[in-house]
């Protein structure tokens, strides 16, 4: 950062040479000469020679282009100090001062000076490194994709509309003849959905240490419980959910919907390419005190697809109303399970930019 110097031929040289061997970008704005407006202009610090020096910057300037900072030898005078604080004096620094503590004080003066946009530009370079970081733990905190459990194949596709998501979908083996899928979207996005998502895996890991049997036939028994540590830990935040326990003995599907919406799609494989919503009615986790799911079944024959995505795609689906952006969905869902690379492109979001929401695409396929 530039300092402009400003007092008689020798006090200017005289600091100038101070604070250049201190490390520091000096220059002498002589009055009078051409370039003396924009030495000023190009300055992040005025440092004056005298109160005198101080008030003829400010007659001649109107309004200093940068903060002033007097350098005098000792303290002023009453009279030459209240000159100084009328002017916008930010310091004063009395010599004779060592190099060490002349140079702290010219660096503290800096930072001072520096533009208020500068200093937020930081914050949120700060705030963007941090929220990275944390970008970093909820990926690594999402199951691998694609990734098989027994004959099934799960993969899943997770867009943040900013660095940090309230998407979030996890998938496990639980005992020997079950896995259990969900998809979450936490209300709100950013960084404070994102912290729900830490708490969402916590118990999906509770899930696979602490199930009970009856949970295998009853996903919504999973809901209800997680609804009670939502409103037990009061944080605010609701999660609409579509959750599946898949039995691998008898190939069936057993799901709840807690508020998740679109629906989520059952593709069939059949010849017929019959696709249509597994809809069944809930309320979103973390709102209600009485709660209760419905559970719906279906058959998952070879080739079947169980395709989920999060209502953030539709925000970005080009379709005019939601029946016809449903029906892309069901279509896609006919036409490209298991392919997730294939149904991110066929609704429309396949260049990876982000939307106002965030984005995700949930893909459960029984091999053929």
């Amino acid at each position: 950062m530039a300092i402009a110097v400003m007092g008689d031929d020798e006090s200017a040289s005289s600091l100038i040479l101070r604070l250049s061997s201190l490390g520091f970008d000096a220059i002498y704005a002589r009055r009078g000469s051409r370039a003396f407006a924009k030495v000023l202009e190009a300055a992040d610090l005025i440092l004056c020679a005298s109160p005198r020096e101080v008030a003829d910057t400010v007659q001649s300037t109107g309004r200093p282009p940068a903060p002033v900072v007097l350098v005098n030898p000792g303290l002023p005078d009453a009279a030459g100090m209240l000159t100084a604080m009328r002017h916008g004096v930010i310091d004063v620094v009395t010599t004779p001062i060592g190099d060490g503590e002349f140079g702290e004080r010219i660096e503290t003066d800096l930072a001072r000076a520096r533009p208020t946009d500068l200093r937020i530009a930081g914050q949120l370079d700060n705030l963007e490194r941090d929220q990275r970081a944390g970008r970093y733990i909820q990926l690594r905190m999402l199951p691998p994709s694609p990734m098989a459990i027994d004959r099934y194949r799960l993969a899943h596709h997770v867009q943040p509309s900013m660095i940090l998501s309230g998407d979030f979908v996890d998938y496990f083996r639980i005992a020997d003849r079950h896995f259990v899928f969900y998809i979450a979207d936490v209300s709100g996005h950013g960084a404070s959905s994102a912290f729900v998502t830490v708490i969402l895996k916590n118990f999906s890991r509770r899930i696979r240490r602490e199930y009970h049997p009856r949970m295998f036939s009853n996903p919504g028994e999973i809901l209800g419980v997680l609804n009670r540590e939502l409103l037990d830990q009061a944080l605010g935040k609701h999660i609409a959910m579509f959750i599946g326990v898949v039995d691998l003995d008898t190939d069936t599907l057993r799901f709840a919907n807690a508020g998740h919406f679109p629906h989520a799609i059952h593709a069939a494989n059949n010849g017929t390419r019959e696709t249509h919503f597994l809809e069944k009615p809930g309320k979103p986790v973390g709102l209600f005190d009485d709660v209760d799911y419905d559970v719906g079944t279906a058959s998952l024959a070879p080739g079947d697809s169980i395709v989920a995505f999060s209502d953030g795609v539709l925000e970005v689906m080009r379709e005019v109303d939601l029946a016809t952006k449903e029906q892309r969905l069901i279509d896609a869902a006919a036409d490209h399970a298991p392919d997730i690379e294939a149904l991110w492109r066929a609704i429309g979001i396949g260049n990876g930019s982000p939307g106002p929401d965030d984005m995700t695409c949930l893909v459960i396929a029984r091999e053929a």
